[in-house]
């Protein structure tokens, strides 16, 4: 198995509100995302949506599917969404949203190893 750490930036000109809204709402990543197979909801969390965990079925230009379920550990909104990923990956996901006058900064930073060959 191995391991990865990366970031990932995006710079969008939107107000931080609308990327977040794009971001924490995972469920309609496949609409716009093109490696997002599938997101599927198996458990509801609180109200920030704390506790809760999606599967994802990520898809790539090579002949390989990854599945994975993530917790989601930590909102603070419209800034930060923080996740725990276990399944197919392990490990941590943590979104940080900034403004850039009217530009929003969303970097994606991910720490996970995979489990499968």
């Amino acid at each position: 198995m191995a391991a990865y750490e990366y970031a990932t930036i995006w710079r969008v000109h939107a107000p931080i509100e609308t990327v977040w809204e794009e971001i924490y709402y995972s469920e309609r990543w496949p609409e716009w995302w093109p490696g997002v197979e599938e997101v599927e909801e198996l458990k509801e969390g609180n109200d920030l949506g704390i506790e809760s965990i999606r599967r994802y079925t990520w898809k790539s230009k090579l002949p390989y599917k990854l599945t994975f379920d993530v917790e989601t550990v930590r909102v603070e909104p419209p800034y930060l969404l923080e996740g725990r990923a276990f399944g197919e990956l392990d490990g941590t996901g943590l979104w940080t949203l900034t403004e850039d006058g009217e530009t929003t900064v969303a970097r994606y930073d991910w720490q996970v190893s995979t489990t499968k060959k």
